[in-house]
């Protein structure tokens, strides 16, 4: 079963102001998501496992909620590494 993919408002702007190459890969990291919402390395962040973490690549995570067919991305977590407070 593929899931649909929705987005709520604050992750829609997270989403929308990717550059296109880190939006590119946010889109098909979600489209593989979406055949299979419950990866055994996401980790669930609630009580009823339905709302879930994962990272997607190295510097874009999400948090999402699984239900009835709908993947809906609740936030995205984009890094930027290029800017760091430390260098190791």
């Amino acid at each position: 079963m593929l899931y649909a993919v929705k987005f709520s408002e604050e992750a829609a702007r997270v989403r929308d102001g990717l550059p296109a190459d880190r939006r590119a890969l946010l889109e098909r990291g979600l489209a593989v998501l979406a055949q299979d919402p419950l990866p055994k390395m996401s980790v669930p962040v609630s009580g009823d496992e339905a709302t879930r973490s994962l990272a997607l690549t190295p510097n874009i995570a999400i948090e999402y909620v699984v239900s009835d067919g709908l993947l809906l991305v609740l936030v995205v977590h984009a890094v930027d590494f290029t800017h760091v407070l430390l260098e190791e």
